[in-house]
């Protein structure tokens, strides 16, 4: 049976940490992301078979 992995895009950009040279470290499922802008995190999420709610 396929597990289903929901998050809501709130929850996943509250993941991402805010660096002060800019932009953000995102992890998700143990992998981390170097990413300009929080819209990013919903192409990783989807890459990661999530489906994201709005």
């Amino acid at each position: 049976m396929e597990t289903i992995k929901t998050a809501s895009f709130e929850y996943l950009i509250s993941l991402a940490e805010e660096k002060p040279e800019g932009g953000y470290t995102f992890v998700l499922d143990g992998n981390s992301y170097e990413i300009e802008d929080v819209l990013e995190i919903s192409k990783i999420a989807t890459a990661h078979d999530y489906i994201v709610i709005y």
